[in-house]
């Protein structure tokens, strides 16, 4: 392996632990913050750097002047001409859209929380309210793209592309440093400025508070297995995500028999992979991709069950005991649910069933149950509430790590938040269609129902893998929410509830889950050729259902966003007429 290999490995390996443990920190942020909000209560925004006023501005002036600079000086040395010239004109019109709109929108929401303050701050009140400017930018977005997929070829089209390619740059640079310079001369009025970063430096205080912890073990304790269960438990969880491909694969060119990593090529075709100069966007390129991430997740239990016994605490024993029966029992789920789509895919490397599913229809489709079922039991498996029952601190106080402080506690509870991010990866690899995107293949945008293609635009190379590795990180982010919301939505479970939840529900259900399948691979295997073609424009038709949804679903969160708050007021004076005046409770019998 050349340096070149090396190095890239080692790049995709620090994107990947990155990306989970950045991920996983804002999880921990969103998690405490989600809660506040629901719960209506104070959340963690009190961590505050405060910097001298110099310090601050110069810290917002700077990188968007230097911004600015490269990228007038990379379109001055840069000249470019035909599909490239259109490219450029469309990624620095959107751009400078993007700048001009985000920009009005920060300073038009100061504006309106401040209060009119000078003939400046009048102007912006004209502009209108903030969530107008909102949605001034999207429908300039969505004015662009149309323009630019209708008047393609005409010879306005071709006036609108020498505009962009040009004058582009220059608004996108201009906006940028207008918004900073006025952030910069906002800080005039004070002395000091504090960083908050929308409450982010709390966690970061948080991390930064366990390392001067006392690192506490207890005297009777196992003091090797007290000291490793912690990292048994955090290191699997993040070493699983190894496996999962975060992009399509880079195609190279090739110079004396190596790949050269500085010829990537600029447009590639639409099936199939690179004859040669191939690096795929995986840590571990391994053919039994999703077997690995199943044995290494499943040592997880062994440092659950290790902390409980080598704590010496009765608290802690009951929760490593409850932990590993827990995770042992949705394990097996979690493996059988997998089986299904295995047999659809016909293969157990991840990025191979990615493919499948970019050239036919999302694992959603044709393995729904399997993806209710998964999705429940990996929650349940990141013991994560409403299954939290390991660490219930009503029962148990802390579960099996009760006896632990420090950084030793952070692994634990990092781990957990970690865990949530590998599961909500490898449900968007099997089920969500990893990086693709509907109508977006390695070409670029290609619009077919059936045989026929409504609209073609070659996209650049590198810019299909941004656009496939952004819309995998969305995905898990997404789910990484979704997580977060059950957390805050539903109540706890009892145990019983929860074996019989895993054993008597969801395993018979994973079991009848693998015979359907079967079945219906069977039947389609010997169906008429109409058939066949029936089931590729089905295929096809998942493909517009998913766009529709997609931008239906954007447009509704957008709404919700920004949409005024509304508090309901509810005077209780228990937590059992609270609940009352919301609809009450049900409780079931209990039983095995």
């Amino acid at each position: 392996m050349s340096l070149e290999l090396v190095a890239l490995a080692a790049g995709k390996a620090l994107f990947m632990v990155m990306f989970g443990m950045n991920v996983a920190v804002v999880l921990t942020w969103a998690d405490r913050r989600q809660g506040a909000m629901i719960n209506d209560r104070v959340g963690p925004n009190r961590a505050v750097a405060w910097l001298p006023r110099r310090v601050a501005q110069g810290m917002v002036l700077t990188p968007a002047i230097l911004i600015a600079v490269a990228v007038v000086g990379y379109v001055y040395t840069h000249k470019v001409e035909g599909a490239q010239s259109l490219g450029r004109a469309m990624v620095f019109s959107h751009l400078a859209i993007f700048a001009l709109w985000a920009g009005s929108l920060a300073i038009g929401g100061r504006v309106a929380s401040r209060g009119v303050k000078n003939s400046f701050d009048g102007w912006v009140k004209t502009i209108g309210d903030p969530r107008s400017i909102l949605w001034m930018g999207l429908g300039a977005h969505a004015v662009t793209f149309l323009a630019a997929a209708l008047l393609r070829g005409t010879d306005i089209g071709r006036a609108l592309r020498v505009v962009g390619s040009s004058a582009g740059p220059a608004v996108f640079a201009t906006a940028l440093v207008g918004a900073a310079g006025y952030a910069a001369w906002s800080f005039n009025s004070v002395d000091k400025v504090g960083l908050r970063l929308f409450g982010l430096l709390h966690p970061a205080a948080d991390g930064l508070k366990t390392i001067w912890k006392e690192d506490f073990i207890p005297p009777n304790s196992d003091k090797l297995l007290h000291s490793l269960a912690p990292i048994i438990s955090f290191f699997p969880a993040l070493v699983v995500m190894a496996v999962v491909p975060f992009g399509d694969t880079l195609c190279f060119g090739m110079k004396q028999g190596h790949i050269d990593l500085t010829a990537l090529q600029r447009v590639v075709g639409r099936e199939g992979l690179c004859a040669e100069g191939a690096v795929p966007l995986q840590v571990l390129d391994v053919n039994v991709g999703i077997l690995y991430f199943f044995a290494i997740a499943g040592t997880g239990i062994v440092g659950a069950a290790l902390a409980g016994w080598a704590s010496d605490n009765k608290f802690s024993l009951l929760g490593g005991l409850r932990a590993a029966s827990q995770m042992v029992s949705y394990e097996v789920t979690l493996g059988l649910t997998v089986v299904g789509a295995i047999m659809v895919y016909g293969t157990l490397r991840i990025d191979e069933m990615v493919r499948w599913q970019a050239a036919n229809t999302w694992g959603i489709f044709v393995q729904p149950l399997a993806f209710v079922l998964f999705f429940t039991a990996a929650v349940a498996e990141s013991k994560r509430i409403p299954f939290d029952l390991p660490e219930g601190e009503s029962e148990l106080v802390a579960g099996y790590f009760t006896e632990y402080s420090g950084m030793k506690f952070a692994m634990f509870f990092f781990a957990e938040y970690v865990a949530v991010v590998a599961s909500s990866a490898l449900l968007t690899v099997l089920f969500l269609g990893g990086w693709h995107l509907p109508f977006i293949d390695r070409s670029g945008l290609h619009i077919q129902v059936g045989d026929t293609v409504l609209l073609h635009q070659s996209v650049s190379h590198v810019a299909v893998i941004v656009i496939g590795v952004l819309t995998f990180i969305g995905k898990v982010v997404a789910l990484s929410w979704l997580q977060l919301m059950i957390r805050w939505t539903l109540p706890r479970f009892r145990y019983d509830q929860l074996m019989r939840l895993g054993w008597r529900k969801l395993l018979p259900a994973s079991l009848l889950n693998i015979l359907a399948t079967g079945l219906v691979m069977l039947v389609i295997a010997g169906a008429s050729a109409s058939v066949q073609a029936g089931l590729k424009l089905a295929a096809d038709v998942t493909q517009v259902v998913v766009a529709v949804a997609g931008v239906s679903l954007l447009v509704w969160f957008i709404r919700f966003v920004t949409s005024p708050v509304k508090k309901r007021r509810i005077m209780s004076s228990t937590a059992a007429k609270f609940a009352a005046q919301l609809g009450g409770t049900r409780t079931a019998r209990m039983g095995a």
